[in-house]
Formats: structure tokens, C-alpha cells, sequence
């Protein structure tokens, strides 16, 4: 949290007397770092490289005057707010009204009573901690805002993205194919007789399988692709820049992958947990039309996998065209 004390107040005055007046007035109540510049141009360089939060300066100084000083700030892309307290011996409401559309946060006239001077700075180094408050509150605030968008996009038994993202992902990804021809695989993975395995060893015991599965899917595919649970213990993956051959290799090693975590299952093939994988691709020899009907091919071979003895890989197929007499 931050504190009144952590800030820098800075002084520019070109006149001797008045800047020295200036620093023991705020040194006499101000425990914290007092800057000091003799006119605009040091004082921007400070400023610069100090990033005070507040600043008292004189209007009129040689090289930069207050005012100049004020635009120049405010035009710049600091990383905080600086709040700005103009001095001049100017009265007239024009010159006031000229100080603070150049950038100042408030005013006051010389000579200048420094009882009202050190409420005015006090006032200003309020406003400083206030905004910085803010700040800081509303940065926790989107960070945590963004955790929770995280959280609402992993499912959060496999730890791996949910449904809705894999809809967002596909549809981008499908997107870039149909503009730019962009390849893209597609892979469905199903946890072979896993309701057998729930009614024999029991639900808590699947949850462990499915979150072991899907972290060996997830380690076995590349920074490029992404594993998504699509329902139950269905996994969709997708790989980007594939074709149907290498998607098919991909398919392959999950399902290696899967079979070496070794993890018992009574009725599984050979006794131990596996996956069936459908595979297409979004390729030169397949196009499918829509994201929806290639999540429908991978679907197709997947159970295909299935009636062909489980632990195995199959791609989807394009049924051939059928001759129709035309007599």
C-alpha cells in the first residue's frame, strides 16, 4: 500500500531567496525527499528522472517557465500523475485561468503565505496518495479479474482448456483455413471402457485417470497445439500447420503416451488404461466445410477406433462417390 512518505516533492524557482524560502518551508513538515532546480529545464530533467509527485514551480524562469513546464508534462508519458502547484505574482483571472489550462492542478499567488502554501501542498500530496491508491486497487482488481477469466476457461478436474474454448480455438483456427488455407488437425480422444472402470474401482478413482490422461496428452503434444475436454472423458485436440499424415503420428503418440503411465485398469485392453483417437485434418485431400463437420469426421474414426479392438488410431476416411445410372 502506498504511503504519503514514499513521494518526492520538487521545487523549481530561479530566484535564490524564494527557492531556498520554498525548501525549508517544505522541509519543516515534510519528512520525505525535497528536490531543488533552478529553473524550467533542470526541473524537467528531474522530473524526468526523479518522477516526483508533486511539484511547486515558479511561472516565470529562464529556458522553460512554469507554465511550459506544466504542458510539458502533461503531454508526456509518465508512469505516474504529478500534481502541479503553480507560484506567480500575477492577480489578474486571465493569468489564473491561462496557469491551469496549461496543465496546473492549483495555484497560488506571491508572495505567497506559507501557512496557505503548506496546506496547499498537503491537499495535493493527499490527492497523490488517493490516486495511487486507486491505482494500485484497480490493478489487483484486473489482475484478479483476469484469474477468474482463466479459471472460467480451464476445466478444473483435467486442467486442461473446457469446451467453450476449444468452440473459440476451432473456429479461429477453421477461420484462417478457409481464408488462407492454413492446415489444421484435429484429433478425438476417448478413455477406452472408462465406465467400466467408474462402476469397478469408483468415481473418485476415474477422476484420477482422467487428470492423469489428460496431463500425459498434454505433455505429448506441441507448444502450438492445444488439448480441450469436450465432455465426459472426451478429449479434443487440435494441431496447428498439420496435415492428415502427421496428424495421424500425433494420434500415435498419445496413445503411447497414455499406455506408459502403466495405470491399472481391470477390464481395459491388456489391463491397463487406454485411449481411442479419431483423426482428421483440414488439408488438401480433406476440406471439410465447416468446424462442425470436421469435430464430426474425428468423432466418426474415433468410434471406428473403438469397434476396431480400442487403443488405437484411426483417420477419418471420405466416403467415395457412388455412381447413379443414369438410365
Amino acid at each position: 500500500m502506498p504511503t504519503i512518505n514514499d513521494n518526492k516533492i520538487l521545487i523549481a524557482d530561479d530566484d535564490t531567496i524564494s527557492r531556498k524560502m520554498l525548501q525549508k518551508l517544505v522541509q519543516s513538515f515534510w519528512p520525505g525527499v525535497v528536490l531543488v532546480a533552478q529553473d524550467g529545464m533542470e526541473a524537467w530533467e528531474l522530473l524526468q528522472k526523479e518522477l516526483p509527485s508533486l511539484l511547486v514551480v515558479d511561472w516565470m524562469m529562464p529556458r522553460m517557465d512554469g507554465t511550459e513546464l506544466c504542458r510539458k508534462i502533461r503531454d508526456a508519458n509518465l508512469n505516474r500523475y504529478v500534481y502541479c502547484i503553480l507560484l506567480t505574482a500575477k492577480d489578474d483571472q486571465r493569468d489564473v485561468l491561462e496557469g491551469l489550462q496549461a496543465g496546473a492542478d492549483d495555484y497560488v499567488r506571491k508572495p505567497f503565505n506559507p501557512q496557505e502554501l503548506q496546506l496547499r501542498i498537503k491537499a495535493g500530496l493527499r490527492m497523490v496518495l488517493l490516486e495511487e491508491t486507486l491505482a494500485e486497487k484497480n490493478n489487483e482488481l484486473l489482475e484478479l479479474n483476469q484469474k477468474l477469466e482463466e479459471l472460467a476457461r480451464i476445466d478444473s478436474l483435467m486442467k486442461i482448456a473446457n469446451r467453450h474454448c476449444f468452440h473459440e480455438a476451432v473456429e479461429r483456427m477453421h477461420g484462417q483455413w478457409t481464408r488462407y488455407g492454413q492446415e489444421y488437425g484435429l484429433l478425438m480422444c476417448d478413455v477406452d471402457f472408462f465406465k467400466q472402470y467408474n462402476d469397478t474401482l469408483g468415481h473418485q478413482a476415474g477422476d484420477h485417470v482422467l487428470q492423469e490422461v489428460a496431463g500425459a496428452i498434454k505433455s505429448a503434444i506441441r507448444q502450438t497445439d492445444e488439448a480441450f475436454r469436450y465432455g465426459g472423458e472426451e478429449i479434443v485436440v487440435l494441431l496447428t500447420a498439420q496435415d492428415i499424415e502427421g496428424a495421424v503420428i500425433t494420434g500415435k503418440r498419445l496413445c503411447k503416451q497414455v499406455t506408459e503411465l502403466n495405470l491399472p485398469h481391470p477390464k481395459g485392453v491388456e489391463g491397463r488404461v487406454s485411449i481411442s483417437v479419431g483423426v482428421t485434418a483440414c488439408c488438401e485431400s480433406n476440406a471439410p466445410k465447416t468446424w462442425k463437420e470436421a469435430l464430426e469426421q474425428a468423432d466418426q474414426a474415433m468410434y471406428q477406433a473403438k469397434k476396431s479392438g480400442r487403443n488405437q488410431v484411426v483417420a477419418y476416411q471420405p466416403q467415395p462417390a457412388v455412381a447413379v445410372p443414369t438410365n
